[in-house]
C-alpha cells in the first residue's frame, strides 16, 4: 500500500461482489466513488464494461443507503458534456454527450441523485476535468491517458510524437489539487448536486506537450523532440470550464502542475527505465 494509506483499514475485493461491497459500506459515513473507468481513446470502454460499471454502482449506492451513509461522491467525468464542450463552461451547461462513454457517465449521475433522492443520503457529482499524476499501482491502461503517454514516450524514446496537430483543447488537474479538492469537499457541506471540478487553465495539446518536454529536458538533462501530424488540418473549438459552485462553497482548487509533471516523468523513468533519477 502506498504511505498514505498507512493510517488506513484497507479491505481488497471486487465492487461486483456483494458481500464484499456490502462491508465495504457497513460502517462509512462517506463514501467517495472512484472506482469507474476513464477514458481512453486508444481502448475505449464497450458497451458491456459500461453496462456493469452502472449495474455496480447503482448497486453501491443502494448498499450505502442501506448502511445509513450520509454523503455518497460519485467521481463523474466533463465527457458528459460532449459538443457542449465550447465557450465557457459550467454547471449551468447543458451535457450533450457525443460518446458512449459520456453517455454512460450521464446515466450514472442521474442514478445516483435519483437513487438518494428518495432517502436521507446526501449525494454529490464532480464532473472531472482530465487528471493526471504519478499512479499509485502500476498499470499498463494508465499509461495510455494523454500526459502519461507523453511523459513515457519522453523517458523511453527522448521523442514526443502527436498523432494530431495538436491544437485540440484540455482542461487538465493535477492529482494532488483533484485530492485535495475532494477532501475538502468530502469533510464540507455541500448540498447535494453536481459540480465541475477542474484545473485553473485550459490548455492546447500541443502546448501541454511543450509543458513535458521542457520538464523532461530539465529532468533528464539532454534534449527532447517534439512533432505532431501535420497533414491534420483539424478545428477545434476553445473552451474553458469554470469550477464556479465548488468555489462558492469555499473549496479551493490549486495549481501544481509543474511538480505533477515533473514526479509523473520520474516514476515513468523508474518504471520504463528501470533506474530513478
Amino acid at each position: 500500500m502506498p504511505p498514505w494509506a498507512s493510517n488506513c483499514d484497507p479491505a481488497l475485493g471486487d465492487l461486483g461482489d456483494a458481500t464484499t461491497r456490502r462491508a465495504v459500506v457497513s460502517n462509512a459515513d462517506i463514501v467517495v466513488h472512484l472506482a469507474t473507468r476513464g477514458y481512453s481513446s486508444l481502448r475505449p470502454p464497450s458497451t458491456d464494461e459500461l453496462e456493469a460499471e452502472n449495474a455496480i454502482t447503482t448497486a453501491l449506492v443502494q448498499d450505502s443507503i442501506t448502511a445509513g451513509v450520509s454523503q455518497f461522491i460519485l467521481i463523474s467525468s466533463i465527457h458528459v458534456f460532449g459538443d457542449a464542450l465550447v465557450g465557457d463552461v459550467n454547471e449551468l451547461t447543458l451535457p450533450a454527450p457525443s460518446s458512449d462513454y459520456g453517455r454512460s457517465r450521464l446515466r450514472l449521475e442521474e442514478d445516483v441523485h435519483d437513487l438518494s433522492s428518495t432517502s436521507m443520503m446526501n449525494s454529490l457529482v464532480l464532473r472531472m476535468t482530465n487528471t493526471f499524476g504519478a499512479p499509485v499501482f502500476p498499470q499498463n491502461a494508465t499509461w495510455n491517458l494523454l500526459i502519461h503517454d507523453l511523459c513515457r514516450q519522453a523517458v523511453t524514446s527522448g521523442r514526443l510524437v502527436l498523432n494530431t496537430n495538436g491544437l485540440g483543447y484540455r482542461n487538465v488537474l493535477p492529482l494532488h489539487d483533484a485530492t485535495n479538492a475532494i477532501t475538502q469537499i468530502s469533510t464540507g457541506a455541500l448540498p447535494s448536486g453536481t459540480y465541475l471540478l477542474a484545473g485553473p487553465k485550459t490548455y492546447q495539446i500541443r502546448e501541454v506537450a511543450g509543458l513535458v518536454k521542457t520538464r523532461a529536458e530539465f529532468i533528464l538533462q539532454k534534449p527532447i523532440a517534439l512533432d505532431f501530424d501535420r497533414s491534420d488540418v483539424t478545428a477545434h473549438r476553445y473552451f474553458t470550464v469554470h469550477s464556479t459552485s465548488l468555489g462558492i462553497h469555499g473549496v479551493t482548487i490549486g495549481d501544481s502542475l509543474i511538480n505533477e509533471l515533473d514526479e509523473l516523468i520520474r516514476t515513468a523513468y523508474t518504471q520504463f527505465c528501470r533506474v530513478a533519477t
